[in-house]
């Protein structure tokens, strides 16, 4: 056998090894293959996107760079490279390596898949969008790739096709929990809460433990106006997680809703000790301070905020609406 269909032979060896796990013995028949044969092309793709694997990134470059020399149409060598250099942060070298791929390869679906990935990390949602359509053309029973549609079309605030594609994706893996969460998310905005929380309910049902899954089924259940139900999911996330303070301000309100006005209060000012200073949670102390009767304390928490926000916001217009109410209210009790 010569020296190049050995080095091939080697090459072909170590891959299959590395795919079963058995990365050292995979390793020794890749630096074999290039010892026989320098100019092997694959070998050299296979042990730079090893090195890339093991976080030596410029290493893996060097061996990657020669790899696509000595091979310009090797589409797998282009798409490794990438890699390599998606791990250095060097974006548009990665972006012109997938592309190099794809070009090298039009079905080479995997190059298409990973620049769509970088564009999604680089916030271009057109971009990214537009590489995942063209992926799904040749893998269109990806069901992760039609959930990161779902994501890109709500970021774009396109609610219908992101509902779509989430559905999609369900339909693929009906298991998918993150696609569930979102749809569910997206059948509370349209005002369709029944269908949220059968959707939601599944998923906590099949994981107690899922806290965003149970957060988005409290917000349907308010939607609703099931305050018990929703009040259950937010103490059932505290009672798992007692730092979500985001949880414990919607349970206070929850609270507040229920006439428990020292629980709610009780319930934002722990959670204010872990966001000390945040608006919103202030805000809505206010509120339950204003509710039980607690004017100064009230007037206090608008004060605090309004002082805080930008001027012209939406909560500080709010803060100021709520600290004038608060004054007027008590002036007028004080003169009766």
């Amino acid at each position: 056998m010569s020296a190049m269909r050995e080095s091939q032979s080697r090459n072909n060896r170590g891959a299959g090894l590395i795919l079963q796990g058995r990365v050292g013995e995979g390793r020794a028949e890749l630096e074999a293959a290039i010892r026989l044969d320098p100019g092997n092309a694959r070998a050299l793709s296979n042990f730079g996107y090893l090195l890339d694997a093991e976080g030596r990134h410029e290493d893996a470059v060097l061996l990657l760079q020669r790899a696509v020399a000595l091979e310009p149409g090797y589409a797998v060598a282009h798409n490794n490279l990438g890699l390599a250099y998606t791990h250095l942060g060097q974006w548009e070298r990665a972006r012109e390596a997938y592309r190099a791929a794809i070009q090298a390869d039009g079905r080479y679906a995997v190059a298409r898949l990973n620049l769509a990935q970088l564009h999604q990390e680089r916030e271009e949602w057109n971009e990214a969008l537009e590489a995942y359509q063209e992926y799904l053309r040749l893998r269109p029973a990806d069901a992760q790739a039609h959930y990161n549609i779902g994501v890109l079309y709500l970021r774009k605030q396109m609610l219908e096709h992101a509902a779509t594609a989430f559905g999609q994706a369900l339909r693929l893996q009906p298991d998918h929990p993150e696609a569930r969460i979102n749809l569910g998310a997206i059948l509370v905005r349209r005002g369709q809460a029944d269908g949220a929380v059968r959707l939601l309910g599944e998923v906590v049902e099949r994981q107690p433990g899922h806290l965003l899954a149970r957060y988005h089924l409290a917000v349907a259940r308010l939607a609703q106006r099931d305050l018990a139900g929703a009040a259950a999911e937010l103490e059932a996330i505290l009672s798992r997680d007692a730092a979500a303070y985001q949880a414990a301000g919607n349970l206070a309100l929850v609270y507040r809703e229920m006439g428990r006005h020292g629980e709610a209060a009780r319930l934002l000012e722990t959670a204010l000790a872990q966001a000390p200073g945040h608006p919103a949670l202030t805000f809505n102390l206010g509120l339950v301070h204003r509710d039980a009767g607690d004017r100064a304390a009230a007037a206090a928490c608008f004060r605090r905020v309004a002082a805080a926000e930008p001027e012209g916001s939406r909560l500080q217009a709010q803060a100021q609406a709520a600290l004038a109410r608060t004054v007027h209210e008590k002036a007028v009790n004080t003169l009766g």
